[in-house]
């Protein structure tokens, strides 16, 4: 199942497993523009998301997620 983003998920944890992985800063269409907190994602989970400390900007793409709560939107668990 995938989690349908909104503007309503400005400021919102993202999660991976058990880690909080950033926050997101925007959402353009179907992606979250994410603030990373390089402490919690690990190499593999850069890897899978296509990202890198150099770049400017961070996305992760609607169908990425399941669940889109509260406070926080997690990532689907083959991701992790």
């Amino acid at each position: 199942m995938t989690a349908e983003l909104s503007d309503d998920d400005r400021g919102k944890t993202v999660v991976s497993g058990t880690e909080r992985i950033g926050v997101v800063t925007d959402v353009r269409g179907d992606r979250a523009y994410v603030e990373p907190e390089w402490d919690n994602v690990d190499e593999g989970l850069k890897r899978t998301l296509g990202w890198d400390e150099d770049d400017d900007t961070y996305t992760i793409e609607e169908s990425a997620f399941t669940t889109v709560q509260n406070t926080e939107v997690r990532l689907r668990s083959d991701l992790f």
